[in-house]
């Protein structure tokens, strides 16, 4: 959070001046957290079994973070339209800064082997040997990793598609860039992923992941033609 929120202030910095950033920061992280945690209740139903409390006790499981976007999305509209910040702007170097932020936050589902997933017969499986990890025994794919690798690759195509884009109309488009290379990323990584399957046969994060690629690969169209 704070390598994302450094980054952010830094490239807000191009437009806004003031110190409006600073609330607007602490609004999109908190709504991302929000977000996350509701996601991650939502795909353990049978752990937290309608127990309120339990729900609400941080110490007990984590988050899902690919219900960050849609917790960040609305405290960031609710951010802008209070301190009066160009909206779409906003949203993308927020999403900059977001992508490098959860890039890191996976070194950490590295070490405890948090994301299980499938077995795996390649050169670079993992399988942990320490009980007081989380991970699995047997040679799996190491999901971690994935997950790092695919938002670092993330904010360096967004990085640059911003460096390109900022100061040419319409903005928010490296936000929509985001949400479909996070949602197609994370689709396709489900197949090698341990998720409880929650509807339609798909995992949690395959049905949000689909629902972000379609929307990008929709309004990036869209945006491009007003451009022109």
């Amino acid at each position: 959070m704070l390598v994302g929120s450094f980054v952010s202030i830094r490239a807000a910095r191009y437009l806004v001046a003031d110190q409006r950033i600073y609330p607007f920061a602490l609004l999109v992280i908190v709504g991302g957290l929000a977000g996350a945690r509701v996601a991650h209740i939502l795909d353990n139903q049978a752990f937290y079994g309608g127990d309120v409390l339990k729900m609400l006790d941080l110490s007990r499981g984590g988050i899902g973070t690919m219900g960050a976007p849609i917790g960040s999305s609305i405290t960031g509209l609710l951010g802008c339209a209070w301190l009066r910040l160009p909206r779409g702007f906003m949203f993308d170097i927020s999403v900059v800064g977001i992508s490098i932020g959860e890039a890191i936050g996976r070194i950490g589902d590295v070490i405890n082997g948090e994301h299980h997933g499938t077995a795996c017969d390649l050169w670079w499986c993992v399988r942990y040997t320490s009980p007081r990890t989380l991970g699995q025994s047997t040679p799996v794919h190491p999901i971690g990793v994935y997950d790092g690798l695919l938002m670092l690759a993330i904010f360096l195509v967004l990085y640059a598609y911003w460096r390109r884009a900022r100061g040419h109309p319409p903005e928010s488009r490296v936000f929509w860039a985001y949400l479909l290379l996070l949602g197609a990323g994370r689709f396709i990584e489900s197949f090698v992923r341990l998720d409880p399957v929650v509807a339609l046969g798909m995992q949690e994060g395959q049905l949000l992941g689909l629902l972000y690629a379609v929307a990008g690969a929709v309004m990036l169209p869209m945006l491009a033609l007003r451009a022109r």
